[in-house]
């Protein structure tokens, strides 16, 4: 967001499932898709005023970034056992890439002490029902630790002002200074309370600041007990909304089209094994396996690569329509 008035002070940044979000004034324009490398700083966008034409000069002031966890292991991959790919602890076992990452301390709603993720899953997260290979479901690997830290190194060579040592220098077109010491004040990052979201938070963090000191911690805000959650749909405190749910569900899978249809039947036929998953959620289940298999490069059955297509969007398809209801 930017506009044409005197810089404030104030930044913030949410991550997690998560959210950055940084801030110096008010504005209004919305920032093109990332796509720089994060290796080195990325030029400033043009902005021209629409009725004359002329380059205008506008200061950042405010930046949010909405994004989910990074490549993490599959809520079940047990119909696919025909090419024995396991998922194994090592998959997900990533202290080794974390002790090159910044130090975070989570902070639930109401903690004044900050929680070390370590500690606070120490005991996993997910579905208590292992992989075949014993790896743990629904947890950040290793591929979707780096991911996160690409993404912060890609929002760093946008936002970062490599040449302000302090909040004052960054210039109109940047909105953080160098150091994580000038910007840890300015950066506020919020994530859910689930694994594979508090480690992509870290890994961004990571990226945005790599160089500066690894013992200056980052804070993290958890969201809290799932009664209090609103950054992803919940409907523990709402009856109708259950109702709602379990409906659109249940609908979609009744209704599903002749296309939504084929790519069901030709998976399954051409899979070995009993899907743990309800009717209901079988074309969210398989593109789940799918795209868990093709972020962490493990092989993809033949007969399933040959509807990768359909099957993203009759997946797609049938959330939109559980959604709808």
């Amino acid at each position: 967001t930017m506009r044409r008035q005197q810089r404030g002070v104030v930044t913030a940044a949410v991550v997690g499932t998560s959210f950055v979000i940084a801030q110096r004034t008010a504005s209004s324009l919305a920032a093109p898709p990332i796509t720089g490398t994060g290796k080195r700083a990325l030029p400033p966008p043009v902005v021209r005023d629409r009725h004359t034409g002329k380059r205008a000069e506008l200061s950042l002031i405010q930046v949010q970034v909405a994004f989910r966890h990074g490549a993490r292991t599959p809520m079940e991959d047990a119909a696919a056992m025909s090419d024995d790919v396991r998922w194994l602890p090592s998959d997900t076992d990533k202290a080794e890439l974390l002790s090159g990452c910044r130090r975070i301390h989570l902070f639930p709603p109401g903690c004044g002490d900050g929680l070390e993720p370590a500690d606070v899953f120490k005991a996993g997260s997910g579905s208590a029902v292992p992989l075949h290979g014993g790896g743990a479901p629904g947890q950040l690997t290793r591929t979707g630790l780096k991911q996160a830290v690409a993404l912060g190194a890609d929002l760093r060579a946008r936002y970062v002002d490599t040449d302000a040592d302090s909040a004052s220098a960054v210039r109109g077109s940047r909105l953080l200074p160098s150091e994580w010491s000038a910007a840890r004040r300015l950066v506020v990052a919020r994530s859910t309370l689930v694994e594979r979201t508090v480690y992509t938070a870290q890994g961004v963090l990571s990226g945005l600041y790599p160089d500066s000191a690894a013992d200056e911690c980052a804070e993290v805000e958890l969201n809290g007990a799932p009664h209090d959650e609103w950054m992803v749909l919940t409907d523990v405190n709402c009856a109708r909304l259950q109702q709602l749910f379990e409906q659109g569900l249940s609908l979609a899978a009744a209704n599903r089209d002749a296309a939504q249809q084929q790519v069901v039947e030709h998976i399954d036929t051409g899979s070995r094994g009993t899907w743990r998953a309800h009717v209901v959620w079988q074309l969210i289940a398989f593109r789940d396996w799918y795209s868990c298999r093709v972020a962490c490069r493990k092989p993809v059955p033949e007969h399933v690569a040959q509807v990768a297509v359909s099957l993203d969007t009759a997946a797609a398809r049938n959330m939109h329509a559980v959604l709808k209801g």
